[in-house]
């Protein structure tokens, strides 16, 4: 309990702090350009999100005086810890994404300043683009800090307790392929006997990702088919299913981290709901590759895979 009020103070202070500052820069312009009050205001909220993004990042890195997490794990990885796994990761991708729109939105504040008829948007596919790798970035970064904090025991031990990130045998990573075709077929299936909606998909922030300039759409090719897979297994079916079947059972870590899986995919399979059946088995297939051969691996093959072959079957359509 100590540490849950010494963390809600230091949110208090980043978030002030944050407003603070963003309101004595916009004063400090004020001599120099006309600001609006009600700009001002809205300043200060610029910054009060600043500083929430900040404590968020703080509090997954354990930076905070009081407030920390244990430096150290139980000699097996528990309930706590395969939880925190999984919403860390989602934390630490949203806190590093919201701290680039944030600096965005900064920029743009005074380029508004100097250019009254300057008119910013946050949705177009660059923004979103920086979005995304920053995200995706601070969750690399967060997931290599966990991982070393669990040290090579943990990390290499391929029991349904374990995170096991080892090697897997050839005919692991020929199942992953098999499987990852088969759903493959399940996609091309439902997009026939229940055909999404293009134009409202069209309207959605992944789909303007992959509209904007050759450049961004590399860096969001490279983020579908490499980065996030690989960052996704370490944290459900990694370290996630590890401190879940500690407590649980693998039967129970299958299910609580396909469930947090699905929840995390929400954003956007609840636009198509029948995609839900998919991730829901691409997520059954990699628990499934995990618990036989004691390795996270080939689900990365299978997920990198299922998200090639989703994307080619989005083009298609």
């Amino acid at each position: 309990m100590r540490r849950v009020f010494a963390a809600l103070g230091w949110l208090l202070l980043f978030t002030l702090l944050g407003g603070l500052a963003m309101d004595v820069a916009g004063d400090l312009a004020a001599p120099h350009h006309p600001v609006p009050v009600k700009a001002l205001a809205m300043l200060g909220g610029m910054g009060g999100e600043f500083g929430i993004n900040l404590w968020l990042l703080a509090l997954c890195f354990a930076r905070l005086p009081g407030a920390r997490m244990p430096q150290h794990f139980r000699p097996r990885l528990g309930l706590v810890e395969g939880l925190w796994g999984m919403f860390g990761f989602g934390l630490t991708m949203g806190a590093g994404g919201g701290l680039f729109v944030n600096v965005r939105m900064t920029a743009a504040f005074y380029l508004i300043l100097q250019h009254p008829d300057f008119r910013p948007s946050f949705t177009d596919p660059l923004t979103l683009t920086g979005a995304v790798l920053a995200g995706e970035l601070m969750t690399a970064l967060w997931l290599a800090w966990s991982m070393r904090r669990l040290g090579p025991p943990h990390l290499s031990d391929g029991s349904p307790s374990g995170v096991a990130w080892r090697s897997a045998p050839t005919a692991a990573y020929a199942q992953a392929v098999l499987l990852a075709l088969l759903l493959a077929g399940v996609v091309v299936g439902m997009y026939k006997l229940v055909p999404p909606d293009l134009k409202s998909l069209e309207n959605l922030p992944s789909a303007k990702l992959f509209n904007g300039p050759p450049g961004t759409i590399a860096a969001m090719l490279g983020v579908v088919l490499v980065l996030g897979p690989v960052l996704e297994e370490i944290a459900f079916r990694g370290i996630g299913f590890a401190g879940v079947a500690s407590r649980l059972g693998p039967g129970g870590a299958v299910a609580v981290t396909t469930i947090l899986f699905l929840a995390a995919h929400g954003p956007e399979k609840i636009h198509y709901l029948p995609g839900f059946l998919d991730v829901g088995l691409m997520a059954l297939a990699s628990c499934h590759l995990r618990l036989r051969y004691g390795s996270i691996r080939p689900g990365i093959l299978l997920h990198m895979l299922y998200n090639g072959f989703g994307l080619a079957a989005a083009a298609l359509t």
